[in-house]
């Protein structure tokens, strides 16, 4: 039986979709999160069930987790108790016999000089799988170009023909939610095998794209709209000004800037060794394919 936590949230509803799909209702599938009532708004599917589980209540693990085979652990949101929510659902699918464990991660989380502060909760997940004996499989996911579309900026940046940042040759590998979601999916069912080494209990894993600067994103707007965009650099402290003089709201301008010197030390870059390409069982879909399919969005309010 496989199962998929945070199933109503955006990642988990699609990766949920791409293991019914996978499976076909062969095999008994299990909807876990915190409210069931959301998930009843999903179309009955063969083979799935819903069931509660809320890290926050490890009453609640033991039920949803039994008969539980494969578990696929979304990462929860960043907050002051990721890491203790991550610890409770462990120690749950240690206890109930969870024969292998599937974890999303961040790129490069392991690295104890890595500033991004996504990765801090992430690397000591990875090092909790590691010491619980638990077979698992780690991904680590690099941006979602989404990002670029809920923050606005993308939009922004088409309207103003400009895409201002610090990051100057600093390269992110762009991957779609939808492409981890069926790499996450693909791994959770088998249907791509990631034996770990001799000797180990684990497997990590890059999901990834091509690196691409900020410079190449700005071209990748323009050929989607056919509208001008250009790369502005700016100085680090002049990237949340930049950004809310586009129109993108202050919070997220400050968020995204802060991003900006760790994107440019190349925090972002990791090389694509064909492993997403074999976790996905096809060529990722590009940045420049990703705006193609979102051109609509992205010319909203252009004159």
């Amino acid at each position: 039986m496989f199962a998929v936590t945070g199933s109503t949230g955006r990642f988990g509803r699609l990766a949920l979709a791409a293991v019914l799909d996978l499976t076909a209702g062969r095999t008994g599938t299990v909807a876990l999160t915190r409210d069931p009532a959301r998930a009843g708004a999903d179309p009955a599917r063969p083979g799935l069930s819903v069931r509660q589980a809320d890290f926050a209540r490890p009453a609640t693990l033991p039920p949803a987790l039994a008969g539980v085979r494969r578990l696929l652990l979304v990462s929860t949101e960043r907050s002051p108790r990721r890491l203790h929510l991550h610890e409770a659902a462990v120690e749950a699918a240690v206890a109930a016999g969870v024969e292998h464990l599937v974890y999303t991660s961040v790129v490069r989380a392991a690295d104890p000089d890595n500033p991004v502060p996504e990765a801090a909760d992430h690397r000591r997940t990875e090092r909790l799988l590691a010491g619980s004996g638990l077979a698992h499989t780690v991904l680590r996911f690099n941006v979602w170009p989404q990002m670029l579309l809920l923050s606005g900026l993308a939009r922004l940046a088409v309207a103003h023909g400009e895409l201002p940042s610090s990051a100057a040759h600093g390269r992110v590998g762009y991957i779609t939610r939808e492409d981890t979601a069926w790499a996450a999916a693909r791994v959770l069912t088998g249907a791509v095998d990631t034996l770990p080494a001799p000797g180990a209990t684990g497997t990590v894993l890059d999901v990834t794209g091509p690196g691409l600067t900020d410079a190449e994103v700005a071209a990748a707007l323009g050929r989607a709209t056919g509208r001008p965009v250009r790369h502005r650099p700016v100085a680090d402290a002049d990237v949340p000004g930049a950004l809310t003089a586009l129109g993108v709201p202050p919070a997220l301008a400050a968020g995204w800037g802060e991003n900006d010197p760790w994107r440019r030390q190349g925090w972002f870059d990791v090389p694509d060794d064909g492993t997403t390409r074999r976790l996905l069982g096809r060529a990722p879909v590009t940045l420049g394919a990703f705006f193609a399919a979102h051109r609509a969005e992205l010319l909203a309010g252009t004159p």
